[in-house]
């Protein structure tokens, strides 16, 4: 079923009006102390999946009247354009039009499953990277082939080749955890996985530099209750996570 051009016309010209209605609704909770609204948030694929998920689900199981959608990626999500209120970003923030807040700081790490490395090896240096399956992220439509880390207090830059590609960083984890070769990933993203030792780490003295992970979102979103409370409460369980997983 299709609009009208007619009803397309009238749903343009009611959208401030439903906003409105929107932003009193969230005001008069915000009035009583309650959570409820909808949250749209956008998620890294690995973290968002393995990790914030659940967190999310004790957010709701704790206030029944709150909605929350979520929208996994890992390209940047345009706030604006997605009518998203959240966004959770790995790096540097660009956009001077959004807020954030810093949640952690996190390294990329390089990890592969104990039966990879049975049957290949395990690299001990960097340029002996070149001689082993590597497990590549696209970013932006490009494959991210350049690999930075630290070593004696310089950064070094490896560029890597690989058979297996893909835009999705869950399934990048998923590759290593089935042995299909070494994967550069954040640390937040495997801490759980090294530690229960379904990864290892590899070269574990030669970290990518640590980069920021943060909340983004509008600056105009802030004022609301349901946003500073979702804020709050994703910034509490990142740093209970980060205490027991703690970088190596």
């Amino acid at each position: 079923m299709q609009l009208t051009e007619e009803g397309r016309i009238f749903l343009d010209a009611a959208k401030p009006a439903l906003a409105l209605l929107e932003t009193a609704s969230a005001n008069l909770a915000e009035h009583r102390g309650e959570l409820k609204g909808e949250v749209r948030i956008a998620l890294p694929s690995d973290i968002g999946r393995s990790r914030i998920r659940s967190w999310l689900d004790e957010l709701m199981d704790s206030a029944p009247e709150l909605s929350i959608q979520l929208y996994f990626g890992d390209h940047m999500a345009d706030l604006i354009d997605q009518n998203i209120h959240l966004a959770l970003r790995y790096g540097q923030l660009e956009d001077s039009n959004l807020k954030r807040r810093q949640l952690s700081m996190t390294p990329r790490v390089l990890v592969a499953s104990p039966a990879y490395l049975a049957q290949y090896g395990e690299p001990q240096t960097l340029n002996e990277l070149s001689q082993h399956q590597v497990l590549i992220l696209n970013r932006g439509g490009e494959p991210w082939q350049k690999w930075k880390f630290s070593h004696n207090g310089e950064t070094v830059e490896i560029e890597v080749r690989g058979k297996r590609f893909c835009n999705d960083g869950a399934v990048i984890r998923d590759w290593a955890l089935a042995g299909r070769g070494i994967a550069y990933k954040s640390w937040l993203d495997v801490a759980q996985d090294v530690t229960e030792g379904r990864l290892k780490l590899i070269l574990a003295d030669k970290l990518a530099p640590a980069v920021p992970l943060q909340l983004v979102y509008l600056q105009t979103d802030y004022p609301s209750h349901k946003i500073r409370r979702t804020i709050e409460f994703l910034a509490q369980k990142l740093q209970q996570f980060s205490q027991e997983y703690p970088a190596p």
